[in-house]
């Protein structure tokens, strides 16, 4: 038989994880989830230029190095996350430290990414730039 302390201290536990489970379960919530939100692209270098092609890729964080002499050598791996077959068109600019352009803006270059599958941008700028700027788009 149980006494009466001994029902009154579960009693009280028991309340006690359920209001922790519900201030934990509010704590969590921050706003409404937005549909196709890419919470991996927060690289102020690489500009998408629709919110449709946002949802259809993935960039990781470029990799930039120096080579030669000094030059900034640039990789942007992309990860098709559709069911089919991306092409992809991209065009890239070098900036100064102060972030004037420092070279010419490139032609459009194409990039073709395999269904549920990786592929890299990769470009090289002439002069020891101090960053870059890249604009991808999809080929209709």
């Amino acid at each position: 038989m149980l006494s009466k302390r001994s029902t009154s201290v579960s009693f009280i536990g028991i309340l006690a994880a359920f209001c922790l489970m519900c201030l934990l379960g509010i704590s969590g919530c921050q706003g409404p989830i937005i549909p196709g939100q890419n919470t991996l692209n927060p690289f102020p270098q690489v500009h998408l230029t629709s919110s449709n092609l946002q949802s259809k890729i993935l960039l990781n964080e470029p990799i930039v190095s120096r080579v030669g002499d000094g030059q900034l050598d640039v990789v942007i791996p992309v990860r098709n996350v559709t069911a089919s077959e991306l092409y992809l068109e991209f065009q890239y600019s070098f900036l100064n430290a102060q972030g004037a352009q420092v070279e010419a803006t490139s032609g459009w270059n194409t990039l073709r990414v395999p269904t549920n599958s990786m592929a890299q941008i990769h470009f090289t700028s002439l002069t020891a730039a101090a960053n870059f700027d890249c604009t991808i788009r999809q080929l209709p």
